[in-house]
């Protein structure tokens, strides 16, 4: 996403970033920053709300030149494969929560909560857009509901409807759907990675807090 407007990018969506902050309440809240922050300058927030961002960007960096991503955005043929980021990014969220328990100890409905709280916590300190954006997430249980094909169908329409060049995606979810045995793959190939190399990525940032 860039800052303030819900544009998605070709990163991981909101689940798995508040994920990769490991529960770490301020983290979290900097993680789901990273979508609404532009620029280097980030003093208006916290150490931990900072690092949060920097892994955030770390993580989309990574994401988005992955083998494996590319491979799964170009099993979209055009005018789709411009958006198959986003379709990709929307679909490994809903690969996650499904499979929620095999990598976290913390119920999926709980971390959820635990994210809704942190960023109510640090409310005054967040982005506008991401106050905005809080409301949703928390009356329409948006993260936990990335367990529903039918919310991540909403989803891509929502994010379909902000800008008449992305239209296509208001019709790419039967596409993903039946590429959804291909991305599962690479959803499975690529997340462990993704976890070793934000854990890495934040051992570099806090040396002494990691094991």
């Amino acid at each position: 996403m860039r800052c303030g407007q819900l544009i998605y990018d070709n990163g991981v969506n909101l689940l798995a970033h508040a994920f990769l902050a490991e529960g770490d309440p301020d983290r979290i809240v900097g993680q789901l920053c990273g979508d609404f922050v532009r620029g280097s300058d980030l003093s208006a927030f916290s150490p931990a709300i900072q690092d949060g961002i920097r892994c955030h960007r770390a993580v989309d960096s990574f994401t988005d030149k992955h083998p494996v991503n590319i491979a799964a955005r170009n099993l979209f043929e055009p005018p789709y494969r411009r958006f198959a980021g986003i379709a990709v990014d929307v679909v490994y969220d809903h690969f996650l929560a499904v499979a929620w328990d095999q990598h976290s100890d913390i119920p999926l409905q709980d971390y959820t909560a635990l994210v809704t709280q942190s960023l109510q916590a640090n409310f005054q300190v967040l982005p506008h857009a991401l106050q905005r954006f809080t409301g949703l997430l928390e009356s329409e249980d948006t993260m936990y509901r990335n367990l529903e094909r039918s919310h991540i169908e909403l989803t891509l329409g929502r994010i379909a409807g902000r800008r008449k060049s992305m239209r296509p995606l208001a019709t790419i979810a039967p596409l993903v759907w039946e590429r959804e045995s291909s991305l599962k793959r690479s959803f499975d190939s690529f997340f462990p990675e993704l976890v070793s190399y934000t854990h890495s990525y934040r051992k570099k940032l806090t040396p002494d807090k990691l094991d």
